[in-house]
């Protein structure tokens, strides 16, 4: 499944819709949104699992809160995932379970879980995908609404690399940490914001 194309995600009693570019194109900046990501043990939302979440509230294109934890998901991370990401197992061993910590992030979530303000990331069907899985399997209910920065990119004629390091040297937003989720998400939660300043002024 090619996340980038993704338009809906649904897990038992989690689901997740993409906001349609076009829409995005006739949007000011939104009172409040929320830029999201993880990091997994692998690509497979049905067999693999997120190890960290990253969560920044932005209001008025401004951050306000940030969120970031390790998930001790009682499976194992592989070498080479973790020569990616940094994370060891020895860490996870160390962090909250699933049952602790994803209460603690719909706190941070809110009103996104109703639907209520968008989510925003970076190929964020990929990242979504994995909180409806686990939010399904345990029983808590969401319904967002997703934007995805990467998605949006492909819209500039002029801008033809999509990976978050290119579309944040695009529009000058630092991203020193990759494949940290709290620093992944603060760099799209800042593109998001870029991007819409840049559709006023086109």
């Amino acid at each position: 499944m090619d996340m980038r194309t993704v338009e809906k995600i649904e897990y038992g009693s989690a689901l997740a819709v993409r906001v349609p570019p076009d829409v995005i194109s006739n949007l000011g900046m939104p009172d409040r949104f929320i830029a999201f990501d993880t990091e997994t043990t692998g690509l497979n939302p049905d067999k693999d699992c997120i190890v960290e979440l990253g969560a920044v509230v932005f209001e008025h294109g401004v951050p306000i809160e940030t969120f970031q934890s390790y998930v001790n998901p009682g499976a194992c991370i592989s070498e080479e995932v973790s020569a990616l990401n940094h994370i060891t197992n020895e860490m996870l061993q160390a962090a909250p379970t699933e049952e602790i910590i994803y209460p603690e992030l719909m706190r941070v979530l809110g009103t996104a879980a109703k639907g209520e303000t968008m989510i925003c990331g970076h190929v964020a069907a990929f990242d979504l995908s994995f909180l409806c899985k686990t939010l399904g399997r345990l029983g808590i209910t969401a319904n967002f609404r997703f934007v995805d920065t990467r998605q949006l990119a492909t819209q500039i004629p002029e801008h033809t690399h999509h990976s978050l390091a290119a579309v944040a040297e695009y529009f000058n937003v630092p991203h020193e940490h990759a494949h940290q989720a709290k620093e992944d998400a603060l760099t799209s939660g800042q593109i998001f914001c870029k991007m819409l300043e840049r559709n006023r002024n086109v």
